[in-house]
């Protein structure tokens, strides 16, 4: 993670260098009794000290954005008018979602490497959990729904679903980062993507610049509405890690990317889980 945002900020060798001192030393003392995003943010907060720039990703994200924007119009609207069904269509807005991490470069850095071929193969994700009747029964109740974020460039992914889910939502309260976490979204990109000009749909921050969520130090805001929520979907790894084992009856929408997470699961490593947190 050091290397890649060093990278992504133009880095030189000493620069890097310098900042995987800092946060070896950092990893030398901890106890790792925390989930992984929680040590994250302190060792970006290092890379850009080293760096000077507290946003390495920028330019990457507004990139990964107009790559997202694009991909999703020309190939992820033709995959979800080929449904059959109306489940049909809410499995293959899940699966188009989860393909946007295609273009999350804290994985792949090099995210134009033929990016249509692998979002194919990525459209055509295998669910090890999935858990659609009782969310189906719920959407059904027009509930208001929370859905908090994970990448820039992804986030074009989900809009589609949200959309879908739109259909049947009284609203829809979608969460960005307050701040710098090496790429996931924040405000600017979810204007950028058009979340905003959704109908019923709320853009707002999670008041953490952070990777995943710290339940017990979220913005105000957003425990109001987090409270109010009939749906909580919480999308990606780092919001995974950070609370699937909370009890709080959470959908969760990721790709299983790491082995460790793999194994700890139970799961075959790059299929996808939407099931609730609490599911054993």
């Amino acid at each position: 993670m050091v290397i890649t945002a060093c990278r992504a900020g133009n880095a030189s060798d000493d620069k890097i260098f310098s900042a995987l001192k800092k946060a070896l030393s950092y990893l030398s003392e901890i106890d790792y009794s925390q989930p992984a995003p929680d040590y994250s943010q302190p060792i970006l907060e290092y890379v850009s000290q080293v760096l000077g720039e507290p946003d390495p990703f920028l330019e990457i994200k507004k990139r990964s954005n107009q790559i997202g924007i694009k991909l999703a119009s020309e190939l992820a609207l033709p995959f979800l008018e080929k449904a059959t069904s109306e489940k049909d269509r809410l499995i293959r807005a899940l699966k188009i979602s989860l393909a946007g991490n295609i273009v999350d470069y804290a994985i792949l850095p090099d995210i134009n490497a033929d990016i249509e071929t692998r979002l194919a193969q990525a459209l055509d994700v295998k669910f090890a959990r999935l858990e659609l009747e009782d969310f189906l029964v719920q959407l059904d109740r027009s509930p208001k729904i929370l859905f908090l974020c994970d990448n820039a460039g992804e986030i074009a992914f989900d809009k589609i679903l949200i959309q879908e889910l739109n259909k049947k939502a009284k609203e829809i309260i979608v969460a960005v980062k307050s701040g710098p976490a090496l790429n996931d979204a924040l405000l600017e990109d979810a204007i950028e993507v058009g979340l905003d000009k959704i109908d019923k749909v709320k853009v707002i921050t999670t008041g953490q610049a952070r990777m995943g969520l710290d339940f017990e130090k979220m913005g105000a805001e957003l425990k109001q509405l987090w409270e109010e929520a009939d749906i909580i979907i919480a999308k990606g790894q780092a919001n995974f890690e950070c609370l699937f084992d909370k009890g709080l009856g959470i959908y969760f929408l990721t790709l299983i990317k790491c082995a460790p997470l793999s194994r700890y699961l139970g799961v075959e490593k790059g299929s996808a889980i939407f099931a609730r947190g609490e599911t054993k």
